[in-house]
């Protein structure tokens, strides 16, 4: 029989809440949802491969249930299982639960433009050329806020590369300002940038 006692030291598990805002747009089924936050659940517990009875035991699935949803969820690339080594100790395998954010970026990327995720690939590839080096993780969250937030299309960020290249300029504090004056101009395409410029020009 369960205490109020077992109740307050059971402690809590944290589901970010876009994955429950999301759950259809990710086609996560209430199975595969049940299952991902006990391996929520035991990560926080610091357990970070449960056995497949310790899962059965808190879900009620069977062994071929667990296997199948495992499976399912790798395949949608929501989960991975990865190696590392603790304490010096052979590799040990482990849940990986940070794809599926990758997933839900990319829903969101699809949902809020007309960019496809290719498009968004090789703008972040040509960048990092142009600046001759990787692209932290802060600096790709600015580029897809500039996608997502602002609105700004592919081809258009482009052009602001090539500007700020032309200008020696290799930081996207740069081109962010440049977007900025083109946006205070209503630009938002290469066509609009193109007869702005005509005008500028007195043509």
């Amino acid at each position: 029989m369960i205490s109020q006692k077992d109740i307050i030291n059971a402690g809590t598990t944290s589901i970010n809440n876009l994955i429950l805002l999301h759950l259809q747009d990710l086609e996560m089924s209430s199975d595969e949802f049940l299952l991902y936050c006990n391996l929520k659940m035991f990560q926080e517990q610091q357990v970070f491969f449960p056995s497949t009875q310790q899962l059965m035991t808190n879900t009620g699935f069977s062994e071929g249930q667990i296997y199948q949803l495992v499976q399912s969820m790798i395949q949608k690339h929501f989960i991975k299982i990865d190696s590392q080594t603790v304490k010096g100790q052979k590799y040990q395998d482990y849940y990986d639960l940070s794809p599926i954010y990758q997933v839900l970026l990319g829903e969101q990327l699809n949902s809020h433009t007309s960019a496809n995720l290719n498009d968004i690939q090789t703008l972040f590839q040509k960048i990092e050329v142009e600046f001759g080096r990787p692209l932290s993780p802060i600096e790709q969250q600015t580029i897809q806020a500039w996608i997502v937030d602002d609105h700004y299309s592919v081809p258009l960020i482009m052009l602001a590369l090539k500007e700020a290249v032309l200008n020696q300029a290799y930081s996207l504090k740069y081109m962010d300002r440049i977007l900025l004056n083109w946006e205070k101009n209503n630009i938002k395409t290469p066509e609009q940038l193109q007869n702005y410029n005509k005008r500028l020009e007195g043509y």
